[in-house]
């Protein structure tokens, strides 16, 4: 493999990422967004414009909402388009139309246009918001173009603020933007918009002349442009770099500034961070802080300076990136590539005497490779260059010190010593110089088997060896034979080259499996969250990762609806359980956003870890990790690890949580509907026995009306129907609340289906007077289960059959035991119930439509709950003969254990 092909390999990182997006945006529709600076850009007339171009090559376009606010031009643009009807909802006496989304969702247009993203929804959709709405439009596979200003973007929403002062209610977040497929900015110059209001081709009447005294402003449209064109810019460099690393092209473009500082555990890169952070100030431009790891051993010291760079790098505001490999400049002219650095900054270095034979020093070796970016070299002070460079060869001494191992180099000894006796052993078959040949071998063997330390110690000592034991004269260290100089000194070559060759690709191969296990991890990480379900299951995904990974206990601290956060043991960890102390490690880590406990500056003392768990807008919680006793501190690979696996959690918690808000916002809504629909009908159907009941009490108030025994018996038999007509209503609510409240309790009695049902019949026919009822028995059938409720049944199944039949047409009742069922049948002969219905027949307040009104619409559905409660089922079937319909009810007979 070529250098440039190492340098061109995508970073593990970006390939997860690419991968895990790639899933994404092919399970959904696609998103494109008309931005722009401010109401009258044209948003909304380049987007039906573009609407246009896609209808002409055969897309079916759609128009789910357009706001034309009296624009002609607008309006001319929506012609022949397919409109979808808005839903009309009532709210407060006044009637609001919104975007029907069901209605969408049923036609599934292939693309539809819905305007105003950042739309308020009337009280009683399915959503607050309209992008929400159009998130579930994409989810379910359909492409939408939408509008959008840049004063609704969450992010930018305070800017916008100040420069209007005028408040924005309705906000759009970021993550929408980041769907995006396209975002096309609609750019109109401050001259022609303020010409475009004068003209009435922005607002209408006085709302013109309000907005031109407040927000159309020369001064405030011009730094909105401004904003909308830097928003744009930012999210067009987002998709160029993404680009760029999924097509593998080799950068960097100068389309944006963008520095790099690279830094290490050196006191004067501390200095570097904040000069460039100083620098991107001036530039208003994003930066990187790079920390290459060259698998070079560091010192405790050299390990806690470095964590301090990378904070403080964090914390002026640097994206960080550490990232392992051998040679530092190749690290670096990778890195450029992939983020499209245009300028480095870096310290002076030091000559030093090997510089020669690595290709120069890291400055020449960039200068050499980078000729596209722009380098800063800041100079050290130069009591400060000796210093760092005293420091430098102190750190490196005690390194040796404390990571030196005698290992390798006794076994190397120990094997040259026995290759010396073979030596011995076969030198007077093959000459001495064959057995020099047998050492060169073994200098080979030990390169492949060892590091460069002992390869080299090796060559020494079989030099000497084969010098002093083997070459003529023998016994003395000298050498007569130029061809046996040539020997010696050939060791030393294979021995430097073997041995550096070897520890190259032993790096390499040390790095390659790294980055592989690390990708690894973070997919099945991503795998796993996806998988869970509620944040119980998220954080428990999160402990079982880290404890895998690192060896310790781990537990996910969330904030509680109240603000507060939750002191709870870890996720099936038993042994971890949170104290006072680990608790306040938590709590000031939460407050502050920051990382606290060991392995910091905050608390350092303290047995644990606390990492904040920092979604898109609010801080969720802590990911609070306990040390064990024998655990090392974290590298710095480990720790962007564990800031990836918080931030994915993060994200994840997140998500749930606005999922678990969208449910309950739409069971919230679904219960108002329901509190509307009962109400609506509820209040049709009190008033027909109310109004009989309060006519028979006034009747019965006149002395002639009971003077009159015929009359006085008409009016209390009206008021008995009526009576039991408000009751059976009443019974119908009372059911239907237990029911929606999950409290139905059923007495499980046994008693006989055909003889109950029977002995009901005769009480409910009075509800039904001159209404004939056809009843037929059958074999007897036991049934374990509620007589009160199974009663209920029936009286719902035959007011049904008496609303929906004429009433000179007979209802036919069958109970009685068949195939080992009670059965119970009421049929009767009215217009029946299409098929395509048959299953919507027994859902709340669904009417066949053309039936007359009346009925709260609740009966089939507290019946069908009933049943099944029972272990039923209940059906409904065209009646054999004379048409019509009959419902089945089918209870399993109790049968004796």
């Amino acid at each position: 493999m070529t250098r440039n092909d190492d340098d061109a390999r995508p970073n593990p990182d970006d390939l997860l990422r690419g991968v895990l997006r790639g899933e994404r945006e092919e399970a959904r529709g696609k998103l494109r967004v008309f931005f722009g600076m401010c109401p009258g850009v044209g948003k909304t007339y380049a987007m039906l414009r573009t609407a246009r171009e896609a209808r002409a090559a055969g897309v079916d376009v759609a128009i789910g909402v357009i706001e034309h606010h009296g624009r002609e031009e607008t309006k001319a643009m929506m012609a022949g388009f397919r409109v979808i009807a808005k839903r009309a909802i009532e709210y407060q006496g006044t009637r609001i139309e919104e975007m029907d989304l069901d209605r969408i969702l049923d036609e599934r247009p292939p693309l539809v246009l819905v305007d105003e993203l950042a739309h308020t929804n009337a009280p009683g959709s399915r959503h607050p918001k309209r992008y929400q709405d159009v998130e579930e439009l994409l989810r379910n596979g359909i492409d939408v173009y939408t509008t959008l200003n840049v004063q609704h973007v969450a992010s930018r929403a305070d800017l916008v603020y100040q420069i209007t002062h005028v408040p924005v209610r309705e906000t759009v977040p970021d993550s929408i933007l980041e769907m995006a497929n396209q975002i096309e900015l609609i750019d109109l110059s401050t001259e022609e918009l303020l010409k475009r209001l004068h003209e009435g081709k922005v607002y209408l009447g006085d709302r013109a002349d309000r907005a031109a005294e407040n927000f159309f402003k020369e001064e405030k449209l011009t730094a909105l442009r401004e904003l909308a064109l830097r928003f744009t810019a930012e999210k067009v460099d987002d998709q160029l770099k993404r680009h760029m690393t999924e097509k593998r092209i080799l950068g960097p473009w100068n389309t944006n500034e963008r520095l790099l500082v690279a830094i290490s555990h050196s006191p004067f890169s501390g200095r570097l961070i904040r000069a460039t952070r100083r620098k991107a100030y001036t530039l208003e431009a994003p930066w990187i802080a790079l920390h290459v790891d060259s698998g070079q051993p560091l010192g405790h010291d050299d390990q806690t300076m470095l964590a301090k760079n990378i904070e403080l790098a964090r914390e002026l505001g640097a994206e960080v990136i550490s990232t392992r490999d051998r040679e530092v400049a190749r690290a670096i002219n990778r890195v450029v590539r992939e983020k499209n650095v245009t300028q480095i900054v870096m310290g002076r270095p030091d000559r030093r005497f090997g510089d020669f034979f690595a290709g120069g020093t890291l400055l020449d070796q960039l200068l050499a490779e980078s000729s596209e970016v722009d380098i800063h070299v800041l100079r050290h002070a130069r009591r400060s260059a000796h210093r760092i460079r005293y420091d430098r060869m102190r750190a490196r001494l005690t390194r040796i010190y404390e990571t030196f191992d005698f290992f390798p180099y006794w076994t190397s000894a120990i094997f040259l010593g026995v290759v010396v006796c073979a030596g011995y052993g076969i030198e007077g078959w093959i000459g001495y110089r064959a057995v020099g040949y047998l050492f060169l071998a073994s200098i080979l063997l030990i390169s492949f088997l060892t590091s460069l330390g002992p390869t080299l110690v090796s060559a020494a000592l079989s030099a000497v060896a084969w010098n002093y034991l083997f070459i003529p004269p023998r016994f003395t260290f000298a050498i007569n034979e130029p061809e046996d100089y040539m020997m010696c000194g050939a060791y030393f070559v294979v021995a430097i080259t073997a041995g550096v060759l070897t520890s190259r690709i032993r790096a390499q191969e040390r790095d390659l499996l790294v980055r592989e296990k690390r990708a690894k991890i973070l997919y099945d990480f991503s795998r796993a969250l996806a998988d869970a379900n509620g944040e119980a299951q998220l954080a428990g995904r999160a402990a079982e990762s880290i404890r895998g990974l690192f060896g310790i206990s781990a537990a996910a601290l969330l904030v509680g609806e109240d603000g507060q956060m939750l002191a709870e043991r870890p996720c099936h960890l038993a042994e971890f359980v949170v104290d006072d102390r680990a608790y306040a490690v938590a709590a000031w880590s939460l407050k502050n956003r920051k990382r606290a406990g060991f392995g910091t500056e905050t608390l350092a003392s303290s047995g644990c870890l606390s990492i904040p768990l920092v979604g898109k807008k609010d801080a969720i919680g802590v990911l609070l990790l306990v040390r064990g006793e024998k655990v090392a501190p974290f590298t710095i690979e480990q720790d962007a690890l564990l800031d990836t696996i918080a931030s994915h959690l993060a994200i994840a918690l997140e998500r749930e949580r606005f999922e678990k808000s969208a449910r309950m916002t739409e069971v919230f809504e679904e219960s108002e509907k329901l509190h509307q629909a009962i109400l609506n009908s509820v209040s049709h159907e009190l008033r027909t026995p109310l109004a009989a009941i309060v006519g028979a009490a006034s009747a019965l108030g006149d002395s002639r009306v009971l003077e009159t025994p015929d009359s006085r018996e008409a009016i209390l038999e009206d008021l008995s129907q009526s009576a039991e007509r408000l009751n059976r209503i009443v019974e119908n609510l009372l059911d239907m609340s237990r029911i929606s409240g999950g409290v139905l309790s059923i007495r499980k009695d046994l008693f006989d289906w055909t003889e109950a049902l029977h002995s009901s019949l005769a009480r409910l026919r009075r509800a039904m007077p001159g209404r004939r009822v056809e009843f037929t028995e059958g074999e007897e059938a036991l049934v374990q289960g509620d007589h009160r409720l199974l009663e209920h049944v029936l009286m719902n199944l035959l007011a049904n059959a008496h609303a929906y039949s004429p009433d000179s047409e007979p209802i036919e009742v069958f109970v009685g035991g068949r195939g080992g069922y009670a059965v119970l049948e009421v049929s009767d002969r009215g217009r029946g119930v299409p098929d395509e219905m048959k299953n919507k027949i027994f859902d709340r307040f669904f009417r066949i439509p053309g039936t007359p009104a009346g009925g709260t619409g609740l009966g089939l559905s507290i019946a069908r709950s009933i049943v099944e409660a029972h272990g039923g089922e209940i059906t409904v079937h065209d009646r054999s003969n004379g048409g019509g319909s009959t419902f089945r009810v089918r209870i399993p007979i109790w049968r004796r254990t």
